[in-house]
């Protein structure tokens, strides 16, 4: 089960890459998914939330990154984060650790 004490970190054949908007646009993030034959595009925050996923961090210190970055509620940064890697890792781009650093 994933929770906020949650380690993501990305699946080893996603390839992922944020790329950075022209001047009035926002960055995006590109994932692909060569098992699957996939390319997903993530929005900025999205695109800012794929950064974070490194394993080293869990969920509650994404949220509160992007809260501190957003501006955002902190109750709503952790369930929209939460909510977010949830669907990433049903999607097999990321894995969750209960520990920081394992696959």
């Amino acid at each position: 089960m994933i929770d906020l004490d949650s380690y993501p970190l990305p699946v080893e054949d996603v390839v992922g890459r944020v790329v950075e908007g022209a001047e009035d646009q926002p960055a995006e993030a590109v994932l692909v998914l060569p098992e699957k034959g996939q390319v997903k595009v993530l929005n900025e925050v999205g695109a800012r939330i794929w950064s974070l996923v490194d394993g080293q961090r869990n969920l509650r210190e994404i949220a509160h990154l992007i809260c501190q970055e957003y501006e955002v509620d902190a109750s709503q940064a952790e369930t929209d984060v939460l909510a977010f890697v949830e669907e990433l890792a049903e999607g097999g781009v990321v894995k969750i650790s209960d520990y920081p650093g394992l696959g």
